[in-house]
């Protein structure tokens, strides 16, 4: 049996930056960033006082995660109403904190000698976005909440094209949905993992990441279907590829080994071969661990290639948005392999010499995007990258 090809036929944008896609896009490639002064939580001790912001709020009985993700899945809908067999459409989404702040609000209630509703943090679960997905869309196939710390988003996208691509399904939502949160927020500040100013992925004095909040999600489908109902194509969904490090709970392996060999799974899956990838979405946190084993790691995997590959690193513009994270880079890579143009990595000023690739210094650069491999690699070793392609129209 012939796999089915997926595309994307559907993307919606939640950033810092902006509250849809083509304006968060159009900032991306003037080389601006939704970092500034946390106001979201207040958190006076912590060193750190800068995030990803998005200017949204919790809305009755919706938390900002949920409202955040159907806001950007009304946006890749654009209208459309899926039809045919609801038993066939899928939700996959990567989860972060969820309704974790619902949780630290009651706590805080509680504590303050105030009784608080349990009934609220009671009925929050990282399903819960997943679920208000499946709600909107009348979806009743199969529902994959995926926590894999900062690779969620991206295993959820990889395990809607199995589904999608095996013939199980004709249509599927993946992405994810993040907010910032105290516990998550004080946790990487314990880590010594948070810069205390704007991040500087790939550069020689690169001190740590920011934080940020945010929501991607793509529509997914079968080429037949989407040709059948005459659907816009951003791009080809080709494969993904997934590995464990087995080296440590927060470091990567500084050798790359299980990195790059998610890549090279990756296109073994996709059957393409290295000279073809033209764009790597980076995993990019600006940590000092993180920037060189992921740059040794690409050169692993891609071998000579590697020097004619552009790379950036979205968590410039956006902070790390954790669960989401790998849908925000693989959104980037989508929208340059429509456009033709790499967003930059902003305030790479001064590159570490162990990250010695094209990181996109500053400036977007308009270039050839035939193929793009999307990195994310989280929290003990959990190694994903997926494959995207320029749709041709073929």
């Amino acid at each position: 049996m012939t796999a089915d090809r997926v595309v994307v036929t559907g993307l919606g944008i939640i950033s810092s930056l902006a509250l849809d896609r083509e304006a968060t896009w159009s900032a991306m490639l003037a080389g601006q960033d939704g970092l500034a002064k946390l106001t979201r939580l207040s958190l006076p001790r912590e060193p750190a006082q800068i995030a990803g912001q998005v200017a949204m709020d919790p809305a009755r009985h919706q938390t900002l995660c949920e409202r955040m993700a159907l806001r950007a899945l009304d946006e890749a809908l654009d209208g459309f109403q899926p039809q045919g067999n609801p038993a066939r459409i899928g939700v996959f989404q990567g989860a972060g904190t969820s309704g974790l702040p619902t949780a630290e609000a009651f706590l805080e209630a509680r504590l303050a000698g105030r009784r608080g509703r349990a009934a609220e943090p009671a009925y929050q679960s990282p399903c819960n976005v997943t679920d208000a997905l499946a709600y909107r869309l009348g979806a009743m196939g199969p529902r994959g909440t995926v926590m894999n710390a900062c690779s969620s988003s991206l295993l959820a996208l990889g395990q809607a094209w199995e589904r999608i691509s095996a013939g199980e399904l004709d249509l599927a939502v993946a992405g994810g949905a993040e907010n910032l949160c105290r516990t998550t927020y004080a946790g990487f500040s314990c880590l010594k993992a948070v810069d205390a100013q704007k991040c500087r992925p790939f550069s020689r004095d690169r001190a740590g990441l920011n934080l940020g909040e945010g929501s991607v999600q793509l529509i997914l489908e079968s080429l037949d279907g989407a040709r059948a109902r005459g659907a816009v194509i951003f791009a080809e969904l080709l494969g993904y590829g997934a590995s464990m490090d087995a080296h440590h709970p927060t470091a990567p392996h500084p050798e790359g080994e299980g990195a790059a060999r998610a890549m090279v799974m990756a296109l073994r899956t996709g059957r393409l071969d290295a000279s073809e990838i033209d764009l790597v979405s980076a995993h990019g946190t600006a940590t000092p661990a993180n920037d060189g084993a992921e740059c040794v790691a690409i050169r692993r995997a891609l071998g000579p290639a590697a020097d004619a590959v552009s790379v950036t690193s979205t968590k410039s513009q956006f902070g790390h948005t954790l669960g989401a994270a790998g849908a925000f880079g693989a959104a980037a890579a989508i929208l340059a392999l429509r456009d033709q143009v790499v967003s930059p990595t902003l305030r790479l000023e001064d590159p570490d010499p162990a990250c010695n690739l094209d990181c996109t210094p500053k400036e977007a650069k308009e270039r050839q995007v035939r193929a793009a491999l999307v990195n994310a690699f989280a929290f003990g070793g959990n190694n994903l990258s997926l494959l995207l392609r320029h749709w041709e129209g073929r």
